[in-house]
Parts: C-alpha cells; sequence; structure tokens
C-alpha cells in the first residue's frame, strides 16, 4: 500500500509538471516589508504535514552553504503573460528517499489552503492538482494572477476574461495556524485588510544564486 501511495503521489507530481514546459530556478525569494517595517527575510519551506509545505519566513540571509528548502522553481507554459511577464506556478523540489534507499526529489506546486473564516489564505505546496496563478514582474517581483473580475458579473450571463488579466500583489507576513502547525509564513488577503491582526503587507522579490 506504501508503493501504491508513493506511485500515485509521484504520478501527480509528474503530471502537474508536465503541463508547464519551460523551467527557471533555483532561486530564492526574498521577503521585505512596506516602508517602516522590520521584515527582511527570505522564504523557506517548512512541514505542515505529510507532503505539504508551508510557505515560512525567516528573517535575515540564507543560510551559508544553503539549502533545497530556501530554492524555488517557476513553470511556465509560455501562453499567458500580463505586462509581458510569463503567468505560470511556483513549484519546489520534495525530497524523498526511494524503494532502494536512494535520495530523491519530486515538485510540488504551491496552491492556497483556506479558512472558511478569515479572508486571508495560506500558499502551500502539495500534490494537488489546483495550483495557484502567478509570475515575476519586470523587478522581479511576485505577484498572483486572474483574468476574471467577479465584481463584473451579471445573471444568467457568462463572464469573459478582463483582457490580458490582471497583476495581484496581495502578500502578508503573518502568524498563521494550519494543519496543526503555527508559523510565521507568507500569507495572501483576498481582501484588506487582512482578517488576521498579525499580517504585515510585504513584498517578494526573485533573487538568483551568485555564480
Amino acid at each position: 500500500m506504501k508503493f501504491q501511495i508513493s506511485a500515485l503521489l509521484l504520478s501527480i507530481a509528474a503530471s502537474a509538471a508536465s503541463a508547464q514546459s519551460n523551467q527557471t530556478g533555483p532561486f530564492y525569494l526574498h521577503i521585505t516589508g512596506k516602508e517602516g517595517s522590520s521584515i527582511d527575510g527570505y522564504a523557506s519551506s517548512c512541514h505542515a504535514g505529510a507532503a505539504i509545505e508551508g510557505l515560512c519566513y525567516g528573517a535575515g540571509a540564507i543560510p551559508e552553504g544553503g539549502s533545497t528548502s530556501f530554492e524555488y522553481y517557476f513553470n511556465y507554459s509560455g501562453y499567458t503573460a500580463v505586462d509581458n511577464a510569463q503567468v505560470g506556478q511556483l513549484s519546489w523540489k520534495l525530497p524523498y528517499t526511494d524503494g532502494d534507499g536512494n535520495p530523491q526529489s519530486v515538485p510540488q506546486v504551491l496552491g492556497l489552503q483556506y479558512l472558511v473564516n478569515s479572508n486571508v489564505a495560506a500558499p502551500m505546496f502539495g500534490f494537488s492538482s489546483y495550483s495557484m496563478n502567478l509570475g515575476f514582474d519586470a523587478d522581479g517581483k511576485l505577484f498572483g494572477y486572474s483574468y476574471y473580475d467577479d465584481s463584473t458579473f451579471t445573471p444568467g450571463t457568462n463572464p469573459v476574461p478582463s483582457g490580458d488579466g490582471t497583476a495581484l500583489y496581495q502578500w502578508y507576513a503573518c502568524w498563521q495556524y494550519f494543519t496543526g502547525y503555527y508559523y510565521q509564513s507568507v500569507g495572501w488577503s483576498v481582501t484588506a485588510p487582512p482578517h488576521n491582526p498579525t499580517c504585515e503587507a510585504v513584498d517578494i522579490t526573485q533573487v538568483f544564486p551568485s555564480s
């Protein structure tokens, strides 16, 4: 049974990755607060359950020698863009040991996990077929993407995409509780202000390792 479950998860991961034919990375995600904020650090993948990782915030620099938990990849098809920035998926590589005892890794894509009583969602990596559409703008800042605006919906009329879509920057650093774990991690606030009083607005910037 354990092998069957592992094979199923690997199949889902491979399917999600194959949907995007282009990839950049690895790179880091630098998290900085707005003016007057002390937030200045990096994102890392933190354990939040079986094959589930949150996008945690850690103050300061990347640990010397680096770690795969700080490394991310951008996967995109090349068919969708906003303001000349490609739209795709954010992923990281989950390490595991195969049946022969050899170290391996498998990609997981970022999605949003919601609470029914909050407007703040927690970005998490897993094997779900649902992922968050996002990209990096000309300044390397991470944005969420949508091409529908439900404020324009009318009864009985099928909605149409709103032009080229919209780049959204609704990122926060918040203390969040999901799946039994309480971390300071990245949050996405659907509306402002965030319901969670610990949230501080942040920018998330793509930083490639120096050669």
